[in-house]
């Protein structure tokens, strides 16, 4: 079996005609390659050059043999232009797919610094619902998906990134009880038209259980599918909801307020991957810039009424760790 190195030798040799010429493109000594030259040939079994006036005469075989060389080195060249472009981000795609809460704000800011880093990187960010997330992963479509509800699947895994809560936002004009952006009991919210979600869904199953174990019954008379619509009624006045805080602080503009619950459920955030793919190098890159984007929402969230108010607790506990 040759090596690379021997194979390296007999090229230089062929494209120079010269144990100098070979030693000089290597960047070796003359011996080392009239050594290694020596070891090729007794492989082979066969002459390769004919010695002739200090230059290397090729033989038949010898022509025949670096067909097969160049077509190695051109495979090798390829192969370091690929790794090239892995590391530079040039022709290279990262597909993601998210959920809507996130998709809305947390994703495209952890996007933006992978911009910076690989500028000629093509992203492709999917807004998926739950339903999606597991055909999503399993044929291939993307690589990861950031969301905020757990995936039971024995082919994906899944990983804690952080975590946010459920908040209440009301149109201004219903929220001048609440000059504080918080209150001590959430049956004081519950008049009014709620625009709400079906109990089986993420958001849905997560204020349920909250209303319900202080009494309260979740009934919508108004139900989407999505925290961002819900949010958009609230701004032209249908009612309140309760959504996630990472949707809530996409919307920051007059006629919507924020109202922190007492004792809010949390809403975690994983990501989730094919347990035989794993992540790209820019998909780990995302990975942690989401993760950043998460602690820095629970820092930010509440600088005034209109926009996020009153800064959330880190969730005790949180981490990298698997689920």
């Amino acid at each position: 079996m040759f090596t690379l190195r021997q194979i390296e030798v007999f090229n230089a040799v062929m494209q120079t005609g010269s144990v100098i010429g070979a030693a000089k493109m290597l960047n070796v000594s003359q011996p080392v390659v009239s050594r290694i030259l020596r070891h090729l040939e007794d492989q082979a079994k066969i002459p390769l050059f004919e010695r002739s006036k200090g230059r290397l005469q090729p033989t038949y075989n010898s022509t025949l043999i670096y067909g097969e060389v160049a077509s190695i080195f051109k495979n090798i060249l390829n192969l370091q232009q690929s790794m090239e472009r892995m590391s530079s981000g040039d022709d290279m795609t990262l597909r993601i797919g998210s959920s809507p809460s996130l998709a809305a704000r947390i994703v495209p800011k952890a996007m933006l610094k992978l911009r910076k880093r690989y500028p000629k990187l093509v992203m492709r960010l999917d807004t998926l619902s739950v339903a999606q997330v597991n055909d999503y992963l399993l044929f291939g479509e993307g690589e990861m998906v950031i969301g905020v509800f757990q995936q039971d699947h024995p082919s994906l895994s899944t990983q804690l990134l952080g975590a946010g809560e459920i908040v209440a936002v009301l149109p201004d004009a219903d929220a001048a009880d609440h000059p504080s952006g918080a209150i001590s009991d959430v049956a004081e919210l519950m008049h009014g038209n709620l625009i709400g979600f079906e109990a089986t869904t993420p958001h849905g199953r997560a204020i349920s259980e909250y209303l319900n174990a202080r009494g309260i019954r979740y009934e919508p008379t108004t139900i989407v599918r999505f925290a961002e619509a819900a949010c958009q009624m609230v701004q032209v006045g249908l009612g309140f909801a309760f959504v996630d805080s990472f949707t809530a602080a996409s919307f920051q503009s007059a006629g919507f307020t924020i109202i922190r619950l007492p004792d809010a459920p949390k809403m975690n955030v994983f990501v989730h991957v094919h347990v035989e793919r794993g992540l790209s190098s820019f998909g780990r890159i995302l990975k942690e810039a989401v993760r950043a984007e998460v602690d820095g929402e629970l820092a930010r969230f509440g600088e005034g009424r209109r926009s996020p108010t009153k800064a959330l607790k880190r969730p005790e506990n949180l981490g990298a760790q698997d689920i």
